[in-house]
């Protein structure tokens, strides 16, 4: 695997016939911490090149295979069928060799969701289009799995979120296991269901002409709850950042599962605990775990601890009882 850099780029894409002419404009994008992300610029062409790392850019060691890079591929491929194309990237070309994939750009100018709550705009109407998303993913996705069964392999997710997520979780807070272990039990288990596995704030790119969602590598046939409780525990977070403007971001969350509902209509009371369950998880993950948010002062992350774990301790049941719903 040859690992791309602004200074090997160049010669990479020429070589490979995947431009017409030498000397590109490259330019660095941010990959988060599981790739190396560029913005190629030709007088015919303008397109987004992506490399997985296999050692995602945390302190702690959290290894991946880059192969994963043809999952989201897959993923493209497959939601480009299902929904509106302004929702995501049209895939262009993968090289499974070196585990680039490259795709359109979204409309510029494009902003992570994550920068505009951060910045405490909370607009429901980003809630309600995030739900659309989402809800057209695992809607259609049942009718993908003949065409796309490697993403019935859940190695990646495996990777990217049961071990350093669930596994060391449980680890962690023994007290907690058996919830914990339980949800995990219900992400290996098979299901028609296409997952993102990475829904967040942070790979929806807001644009002029909507939103669009990034980062696929996860993506996979498997438990939707999941999905749920992930997005929900971001919005959770930026409640807690926004301090006495909680109540703008807990709409977001009325909003959003509003929204869900409607166009999905798959989430029962029995998929409420459930999704409350992952939410547990993924809002301690992220203030006490591998994966820790950066934005959050001590006693902001010490409220997030002890609201995921009275949701481990299966405390609450519904949303009527969690208490963001009604900040």
């Amino acid at each position: 695997m040859l690992e791309l850099n602004s200074s090997n780029l160049a010669e990479y894409l020429f070589s490979n016939h995947r431009i017409l002419l030498p000397n590109p404009t490259i330019e660095p994008l941010s990959g988060g911490v599981s790739a190396l992300v560029f913005k190629i610029t030709t007088q015919d062409q303008c397109f987004v090149l992506k490399q997985a790392c296999k050692q995602l850019r945390v302190k702690e060691v959290w290894l991946s295979d880059p192969a994963r890079i043809e999952q989201e591929f897959l993923f493209l491929r497959a939601f480009h069928s299902l929904a509106p194309r302004r929702y995501l990237a049209e895939p262009l070309w993968h090289d499974n060799k070196n585990h680039v994939i490259a795709m359109t750009l979204a409309t510029a100018p494009a902003t992570p969701w994550k920068t505009e709550l951060l910045n405490l705009i909370a607009d429901r109407v980003r809630a309600e289009q995030a739900a659309t998303i989402l809800a057209a993913i695992h809607n259609k996705g049942p009718s993908l799995k003949k065409d796309f069964p490697e993403l019935l392999d859940k190695t990646i997710f495996q990777q990217l979120r049961i071990e350093p997520f669930y596994e060391r979780l449980a680890q962690k807070y023994p007290e907690y296991s058996t919830r914990i272990n339980a949800l995990r039990k219900s992400l290996l288990e098979e299901s028609p269901t296409l997952c993102h596995g990475d829904f967040s704030p942070k790979n929806l790119l807001l644009h002029p002409n909507g939103m669009t969602l990034v980062d696929h590598e996860t993506a996979h046939f498997g438990d939707y709850t999941m999905d749920l409780g992930l997005f929900l525990a971001h919005l959770v977070l930026k409640c807690l950042y926004a301090k006495s403007n909680r109540s703008l971001y807990a709409e977001l969350i009325r909003s959003f599962l509003k929204a869900y509902q409607s166009n999905a209509g798959i989430c029962d009371l029995n998929a409420q605990e459930s999704v409350l369950g992952h939410l547990g998880v993924v809002l301690l993950t992220r203030v006490s775990g591998t994966s820790r948010v950066d934005y959050l002062d001590e006693a902001q992350k010490q409220e997030a601890r002890m609201l995921a774990q009275t949701l481990l301790k299966e405390d609450i049941k519904n949303w009527e009882s969690f208490p963001p719903y009604s900040w």
